[in-house]
């Protein structure tokens, strides 16, 4: 299988590793391409999936100029949202496209922030920066990221990002699973 990853951060690379390990894709090849977002640095709500969106069209668009053969575009994109009740979190979006355009959304479990460090970043305040000064640290967003420092570890960036890319995977490779749950539902629905 043959992916063109739209960032050349490592941490995103290895979560593409781990999800296709964990579905148990047998033999991948990863194309990392330096593909921007077009968005803020720190993407609050609809300007994670916009960004995720725009990788991946910066990256077919290379892709076609460079005449590199693909199977899917996969981009990440990790930033802060509240939910429906207006908590705030930390989440990644994934987005997977194949060769023909379909296109499939992950997302990441979420890690509840404090409101004050929401409101920070709402403001143009930067987490990273912050982690960086307590741990010395210039590379923590491409390292283990607020989750990583948050849960002292436990969540790196590529671990929780792995999660997204499996969610955004999962219609292509259980496609027989799909089918048969909504063959179930339509006949349900015309009884």
């Amino acid at each position: 299988m043959k992916i063109i990853l739209g960032s050349e951060n490592p941490a995103k690379k290895k979560a593409v590793e781990l999800a296709l390990e964990e579905l148990g894709v047998p033999r991948i090849e990863i194309a990392c391409v330096d593909s921007g977002s077009s968005v803020s640095s720190k993407p609050i709500g609809f300007e994670i999936i916009r960004g995720a969106e725009n990788r991946n069209k910066a990256s077919k668009d290379y892709a076609k100029v460079k005449a590199l053969d693909y199977d899917y575009l996969c981009a990440i994109e990790g930033g802060f949202s509240l939910d429906e009740n207006g908590l705030p979190f930390v989440v990644t979006y994934a987005i997977v496209e194949d060769k023909n355009g379909k296109k499939s959304t992950g997302k990441s479990l979420g890690l509840r922030l404090q409101k004050e460090v929401f409101d920070f970043i709402k403001s143009g305040g930067s987490v990273n920066e912050v982690i960086g000064s307590l741990t010395n640290s210039k590379k923590n967003k491409h390292d283990q990221g607020v989750t990583g420092f948050l849960t002292n570890g436990l969540m790196k960036r590529d671990i929780f990002d792995k999660d997204a890319v499996i969610s955004a995977f999962v219609p292509f490779i259980f496609k027989k699973e799909r089918e048969n749950l909504l063959g179930v539902i339509k006949k349900l629905k015309h009884k």
